[in-house]
């Protein structure tokens, strides 16, 4: 995971936690000031004990930040797009109390925290409406506050998004100096890359020029941006791809300003700035922090179950392994995964030791020679897969993703088959859609593409599950 995802994921829990702070406080100010401020009480001649509130204050605050989740509160991106919360935190504040509410009403005699909430404890229904405007504002203001704190600590860490525009028109230098304008979207300008052949200048109002069009590939190498605007609408179409399929084999964000045609698309993400339209595709379902936290949490709890489940049975192979062959008992071997970082995968050794020494990298085959006589039936049931539970475990894989693929064949892939870097964009998995359906070894390398790119743009729990469900069924084994 790179620095800014984790740190996305540290924003993200920060603000939950905030949240969960603001809307706490907010109902205790509400408590106060229902009970404790002369307002006249409707039944009895003595207010409500605070610790009955107290004890329901966890339920209440659970139930709000499922709303807030619902409203789409915490679906926070690097993105160009920064509309207003605060209408969104007024509608989702309020849906939550009439969720609250309904709650009271619906289940008077229902036990919650050892309390029968009608016989002992009535939740007062003042409260729930003065608690709406104070949490409205506390959170509004926490997030205020902290869009600030958050702009300051990724550029003090240096983690401001880098951005190149290509282009040196008007129009152009009106969106850097925008985006530059806006410290809160986190950009840091790194330069123009200019249309004109014969540019020579070094720099247009104080913004580097790099070089030119021409150069934009050597420009545009990893490490040196994390984001690209395309100022050129009327850019001929080949041009356009040549950039495109650069930015993607450098992990590089793409937008552009559009001409007609792209804004009429149906698979893209239109944002404006400096009241210039831009179109980039659209975010991906594990681009939200929220939905890569929650699969981390499945990957957690999975390969712990997992490795403890199948402790004795994977113990019982490494000693087959030992006592039939020589050599070590795990095959190591470096994969590329999320974002092209290379990890060190684990399988049981199924092959005799060295045995690419004399070939290179070469695909397994089905009567591979090099196969030990444990090593056929380890690959026949999937089992050599096992200690990559471990690697799932430490954060190198997930269950469920586009399988890891070697660097020696990637340099192959990439020169011929498109968007074979999209499937990089997530964690690479131990099962993956394409396994699932029967696509494994010497298969089709543009059907398995199809089908990780398509796990990836449709990506949910409930995908997860059902691969994980279907790869205990599916009868197409490794060899």
């Amino acid at each position: 995971m790179t620095s800014r995802k984790k740190s996305d994921l540290l924003v993200l829990i920060s603000v939950v936690a905030g949240d969960a702070a603001c809307i706490f406080a907010g109902l205790w100010l509400a408590y106060v000031v229902r009970f404790h401020c002369g307002i006249p009480l409707l039944y009895g001649t003595t207010p409500p004990a605070p610790q009955h509130y107290l004890e329901f204050f966890p339920f209440v605050i659970v139930v709000m930040l499922l709303v807030y989740r619902a409203f789409g509160l915490y679906h926070r991106h690097w993105s160009l797009l920064s509309r207003s919360e605060t209408l969104q935190i007024a509608k989702a504040t309020i849906a939550g109390k009439v969720v609250i509410i309904v709650f009271m009403f619906a289940f008077k005699n229902a036990f919650l925290f050892s309390r029968q909430v009608g016989a002992e404890f009535k939740y007062s229904t003042g409260v729930a409406v003065l608690s709406i405007p104070i949490v409205t504002i506390l959170v509004v203001v926490f997030r205020r506050l902290f869009v600030k704190f958050e702009a300051w600590y990724f550029r003090r860490m240096g983690l401001a998004k880098r951005l190149i525009c290509i282009g040196t028109t008007d129009q152009a230098l009106n969106v850097v100096k925008s985006i530059a304008a806006r410290p809160e979207l986190c950009y840091r300008i790194v330069g123009l890359i200019s249309e004109r052949p014969d540019e020579e200048r070094a720099a247009i109002d104080g913004i580097p020029v790099l070089g030119t069009l021409d150069q934009a590939p050597s420009l545009l190498v990893e490490g040196a941006t994390d984001e690209v605007i395309l100022c050129l609408p009327h850019l001929d179409h080949d041009t356009k791809a040549r950039i495109i399929v650069q930015c993607e084999k450098e992990y590089i964000d793409f937008r552009l300003v559009p001409d007609i045609y792209e804004i009429l698309a149906s698979n893209v993400e239109v944002v404006t700035i400096a009241g210039v339209p831009l179109v980039g595709l659209q975010s991906l379902p594990l681009d939200s922090a929220w939905n890569r936290l929650l699969k981390r949490a499945i990957d957690l709890v999975g390969s712990t179950v997992g490795i403890l489940v199948m402790g004795v049975p994977m113990l019982v192979i490494a000693l087959l392994i030992k006592r039939t062959s020589p050599g070590p008992v795990f095959y190591r071997q470096v994969r590329c995964g999320e974002d092209g970082r290379q990890f060190v995968m684990l399988k049981f050794r199924t092959m005799v030791t060295d045995a690419e020494r004399d070939t290179g990298p070469v695909w397994a085959e089905q009567d591979d020679p090099r196969k030990t006589a444990l090593g056929k039936w380890l690959r026949r049931y999937n089992l050599d897969e096992l200690p990559q539970l471990f690697n799932v475990f430490m954060g190198h894989m997930s269950l469920v993703g586009p399988r890891p693929e070697r660097p020696y064949f990637i340099e192959q892939f990439k020169e011929f088959i498109p968007r074979y870097f999209s499937r990089h964009h997530v964690k690479s998995g131990i099962t993956g859609w394409a396994q699932v359906n029967g696509l494994r070894q010497n298969t089709s390398i543009e059907e398995r593409i199809k089908h990780d790119i398509y796990y990836i743009e449709n990506w949910s729990l409930l995908f997860d599950l059902k691969i994980l469900v279907r790869t205990l069924f599916t009868r197409k084994h490794g060899y």
